[in-house]
């Protein structure tokens, strides 16, 4: 059995020390941005993008479906686009009843009308980054293997 060079040891090390420093700098990209509470309101990062489609897009009728008032689905109407709820919550006052009823209503959009502005929808973005992190796995791994292989 042939015995791994110090060269080729370090290589595997800085490999799978380079493999751990990116999945950490994803995971903490994906906590920073991930959630904020809105008048007194958690909200998760789904809730928050969907609650902003649901502000920008849907008409006024639905708001009073969802029980807001005449006044405060009046104001969102008029102030519209909001680019995000911190800017919702520093133009329109609403109570935490309000603004439960909205984070409530973002579970129920029905995604497959939403395009983002390369006109993709939710599915089709999401098939992209499956495939993109499909890549880069495979990438990770054929150099892994390589690594390995050129030990030998």
């Amino acid at each position: 059995m042939k015995y791994i060079s110090k060269s080729t040891y370090i290589k595997i090390i800085a490999f799978g020390l380079f493999k751990k420093l990116v999945l950490i700098y994803f995971l903490f990209f994906a906590t920073a941005h991930a959630s904020g509470t809105y008048g007194g309101i958690y909200f998760d990062d789904y809730e928050e993008k969907a609650s902003i489609y649901l502000i920008n897009y849907y008409p006024y009728q639905h708001f009073r479906d969802i029980y807001l008032g005449s006044t405060d689905s009046k104001d969102i109407i008029k102030k519209r686009p909001f680019v995000d709820l911190s800017d919702l919550e520093n133009t329109v006052s609403l109570n935490d009843r309000q603004w439960n009823y909205i984070r409530q209503d973002s579970h129920l959009i029905d995604w497959n009308k939403y395009t983002d502005e390369f006109g993709m929808t939710l599915h089709q973005t999401n098939f992209i980054y499956a495939l993109v992190g499909t890549l880069i796995g495979f990438t990770f791994l054929f150099f892994f293997i390589y690594i390995i292989i050129g030990a030998f």
